[in-house]
């Protein structure tokens, strides 16, 4: 999986729809389409960042109890948010 811009990509998909004289009602379809996908991260990129603030941070910043917070949306994002 790869991550994309989804606005530039229905931009993109109506110019070719304006060059090609497609239906504007197709081009419209192909955005809703778009715009009903589930939104893509780096999971990885994301974890890091949140270990990087738990390292980065002293316990005279962070409580003991935010710290278990961050170790919970750690185990959240690798999840992917499902239960």
């Amino acid at each position: 999986m790869r991550l994309i811009d989804a606005d530039e990509f229905k931009k993109q998909i109506a110019g070719m729809s304006i060059v090609n004289n497609y239906p504007a009602d197709k081009a419209n379809k192909m955005c809703e389409l778009i715009d009903c996908q589930p939104i893509a991260y780096d999971v990885d990129k994301v974890v890091e960042q949140l270990e990087e603030k738990i390292l980065n941070t002293s316990d005279t910043q962070i409580g003991i109890s935010a710290r278990m917070a961050f170790g919970k949306s750690i185990e959240i994002v690798k999840s992917g948010g499902i239960e």
